[in-house]
């Protein structure tokens, strides 16, 4: 196979790197999870790396022709010659040497890693000496370019193949999930006209409900229940508390996607879903702007393409279930970054499990209701479970009486029907009480996660 990289040119190998623009391409669930889990770990990306190499064969073949016909065919100065010379023994040293047999290790297995794969170049380099090349630094800048051997090949729904740069991994799964998002939702509730508390008042559909509730043409009078407003007008802020607990490891499909890679998967499909939606709108503000908050000993929010991209490549299911700690770093996100008034907050809490990690001090009044319960009732429960329960009720019931803004609260708890007999869902359940209920998501069916999301928590709130 190493011979392959003597009968390259540009044309009869292109660079393998496709563009993902196409509306035909499509990737489902399974695969979105395969490629996350390759971008994550590249020991899983050998086909992927072999294809990387022979594409840098390719290109260092046309620029070893390219110089070879510029010393021939063009005059030169004595030092612009020697330079061109001197660089082309470097490039037909990569050609010759480097890379056939960085491609035939890669082929038998024995370099797995692009770490792996530097770490032999390495090695290589020290026989440069015999080669009568003194400017190593020049060539080890020149292998640089390896560094690059991290593309990864997708296959689509139709078993339709193409090849992905690392830098483009996570823009390609947003679009796509996003778009798979923007597909199974219809959007056209932001646009519809409702009753609400704030926003344009809509003249004719004010009148038609003034007409009804009085029962009499003209209306006899408006009330305030009768006054209907646009609701595109109102500005969101969505925060998607995720469990990276080490419960979240558990596999969800016989392909080994996990239940966190169902949560990072729909992490970033929502992420690009409020940014084609705002684009799609053609406000001069964005209506919606989604953070994620991963649940973890440090939480931390993740509003921006960077923190997102780390938050993909490092996220890892471990450790107890922070949850009482990770909403209140997203409140305290939320009143320091946006603290305009007409800016309505949304938590949306997906985990698979109750949290075990109560904070101290304790700044919110608890429901002294809530405590009696878990003193009456015969429970398994943990006490420090407890205590976060308790907790995490107090800082939703404290929102609620906030008047500044619209604080809303969903909560989705996975598993199958079989939880709502266990104690994990009555108890969430009696946390929840006069603030919202909590939603069970089977992990098997974690793919229509986003769609849930959206549905019960967005268009509802």
């Amino acid at each position: 196979m190493p011979h392959r990289i003597f009968l390259l040119t540009e044309s009869e190998f292109r660079d393998p790197l496709q563009n993902f623009g196409d509306a035909e391409f499509i990737l489902d669930w399974e695969g979105a999870a395969q490629l996350l889990r390759l971008w994550r770990n590249p020991h899983l990306g050998r086909s992927s790396r072999e294809g990387a190499v022979l594409s840098l064969g390719a290109k260092n073949a046309v620029a070893i022709a390219n110089i070879a016909q510029k010393i021939m065919t063009t005059h030169l100065t004595q030092a612009e010659e020697e330079r061109l010379v001197n660089e082309l023994k470097l490039l037909r040293f990569i050609g010759d040497r480097i890379l056939p047999d960085v491609l035939e290790r890669i082929n038998i297995n024995e370099l797995q890693t692009v770490e792996d794969i530097m770490k032999y170049i390495n090695t290589l380099l020290h026989d440069l000496k015999y080669e009568g090349f003194a400017d190593l630094q020049k060539l080890a800048e020149k292998l640089k370019e390896l560094k690059e051997i991290v593309d990864l090949e997708i296959t689509d729904a139709f078993g339709r193949k193409k090849r992905i740069s690392r830098e483009d991994v996570m823009d390609v799964l947003g679009k796509l999930l996003g778009r798979y998002l923007m597909k199974q939702i219809n959007v056209s509730p932001i646009d519809e006209i409702q009753k609400r508390p704030r926003g344009t008042i809509k003249l004719k559909e004010t009148y038609k409900s003034a007409i009804l509730s009085s029962k009499s043409i003209p209306p006899t009078s408006v009330k305030q229940e009768d006054i209907m407003r646009v609701k595109k007008d109102r500005k969101s802020l969505v925060y998607l508390i995720v469990d990276l607990s080490q419960s979240m490891q558990k596999a969800v499909f016989e392909g080994g996607m996990s239940r966190l890679d169902g949560a990072l998967l729909t992490s970033l499909s929502l992420y690009y879903y409020f940014k084609m939606l705002n684009r799609r709108k053609r406000k001069s503000y964005d209506m919606f702007k989604l953070a994620v908050v991963p649940i973890t000993n440090n939480p931390f929010v993740v509003d921006d393409d960077y923190k997102m991209e780390n938050l993909l490549l490092s996220a890892k299911a471990k450790g107890k279930t922070y949850t009482v700690q990770s909403v209140l770093q997203a409140i305290e996100h939320a009143k320091k970054q946006y603290n305009l008034k007409g800016v309505d907050v949304q938590f949306t809490i997906v985990t698979d499990g109750m949290p075990n990690v109560p904070t101290y001090p304790f700044k919110y009044k608890t429901s002294s209701d809530l405590k009696r319960y878990f003193n009456e009732i015969d429970t398994k429960t943990k006490p420090e479970t407890i205590e976060c329960l308790v907790q995490l009720n107090g800082i939703f019931q404290n929102l609620k009486r906030e008047h500044a803004r619209n604080w809303n609260v969903s909560y989705f708890l996975m598993g199958t029907e079989a939880l709502r007999k266990r104690e994990i869902y009555s108890h969430t359940k009696r946390m929840l009480k006069g603030i919202t209920r909590p939603i069970l998501i089977d992990p098997a069916q974690i793919k229509q996660l986003g769609e849930q999301i959206l549905r019960e928590s967005i268009l509802n709130a």
